[in-house]
């Protein structure tokens, strides 16, 4: 007997409710996979972050975190009591990449740019020339409105770009982008730290002359990587304790992040320190120099530079009011989304239930009729 033209296909209606349950499930997730473009959050100001509105980075060199922490056999007892009061990473892998150059690229452009082996002068070899065309961390900060300026310990001038003394080109990353070596305007952000870093602190002095994100590149004794672990512990038990009373950071949400460009083969010491950070905090969840454009990326909402920022875990569980994370990283959906999700789901399978018996009761055979 054909099926009555008036009446719906139970099956096919059943599918077409499931289909537009399926695709709004998947309307409302996809902005909240890693990596989805969302639309901008609304905020009061470009300087408003998620996290922090000011972030200093300073990057020491040439050490595995164990050389560092006193608590696996380092020497450093600044810096492991600055570990110990605030934020620190335990599994810090840099970018799985040696000698210098290519991590410093890793931190502000997204890539080493294949430079693995090579610490040259910019735009000397195939890497660099491909660094030299690239977006980095100062066109996404312009690009929202942000401030930037970058210090470099003992650079004769502003943007220098070879050797001199203890300043060495290869630790100062922005000078291997074109856009900022080439434009007379961003070089004037790229400047020497002044004596004892006091054109860098005297910048911290007000929120006026404070950029949202500032670089410090110590020099090559105070880093360590000419001189001693005590040597680079000295210098930072005077200079983070000026940075932590410096106005900005008395008055202001800001962070600082203490990490190390390269380690050889053990993770690095990397810790963030200031107002708005967790204190007595200690993570183990897997993290890396591309992380650090993450979080920055994460807390002004900036477009990633690379795949490598795009993917990599944020540090937001370091910051007041954070969750921790563990290993390996979830994906984070809203608590409402979430409920939605369930109610669809159930709305789902009830519709399907409830088609499939209405169908399997009409196609039941008449009952026959007994004769008389």
């Amino acid at each position: 007997m054909d099926a009555d033209p008036k009446e719906p296909r139970t099956g096919s209606t059943a599918i077409r409710i499931v289909l537009v349950l399926l695709l709004s499930i998947a309307a409302l997730t996809s902005s909240a996979l890693p990596g989805r473009t969302t639309t901008p959050r609304l905020r009061a100001s470009a300087a408003s972050g998620s996290y922090f509105d000011h972030v200093v980075v300073i990057v020491m060199e040439n050490h595995n975190k164990c050389d560092i922490l006193t608590t696996c056999g380092g020497t450093a007892t600044y810096m492991t009591g600055l570990a110990n009061a605030y934020a620190s990473v335990e599994e810090d892998r840099y970018c799985n990449v040696n000698p210098s150059l290519p991590n410093y690229l890793c931190l502000t452009g997204g890539s080493d740019f294949g430079c693995s082996g090579y610490d040259g002068n910019p735009n000397s070899n195939g890497c660099t020339s491909q660094a030299w065309q690239a977006k980095n961390i100062v066109d996404r900060l312009e690009d929202a409105g942000l401030t930037w300026k970058a210090y470099m310990e003992d650079m004769p001038s502003n943007c220098y770009g070879s050797n001199s003394g203890n300043y060495a080109v290869r630790h100062n990353p922005f000078v291997y982008y074109s856009d900022v070596a080439d434009n007379a305007t961003r070089c004037a952000r790229v400047v020497p730290a002044g004596s004892s870093d006091g054109t860098f602190l005297s910048d911290l002095g007000s929120v006026s002359s404070a950029s949202n994100y500032m670089w410090l590149t110590p020099n090559n004794c105070n880093n360590m990587h000419s001189c001693s672990v005590a040597t680079g512990d000295a210098y930072l038990s005077t200079l983070v304790p000026q940075i932590l009373n410096s106005s900005v950071f008395k008055t202001q949400r800001a962070a600082l992040f203490v990490t190390f460009d390269e380690g050889y083969g053990e993770p690095i010491y990397s810790v963030w320190a200031g107002p708005v950070v967790k204190t007595r905090f200690t993570s183990s969840v897997g993290y890396n120099h591309y992380s650090l454009l993450a979080t920055i990326e994460a807390n002004w909402n900036l477009a990633p530079l690379t795949t490598n920022d795009r993917d990599a875990a944020n540090m937001g569980e370091f910051f007041a009011g954070s969750p921790a994370v563990t290993q390996p990283l979830p994906i984070s959906l809203p608590i409402p989304l979430l409920a939605a999700v369930g109610v669809a789901g159930t709305v789902a399978l009830v519709a399907v239930a409830l088609l499939l018996q209405r169908r399997k009761k009409r196609s039941k055979p008449p009952p026959e009729k007994k004769e008389s």
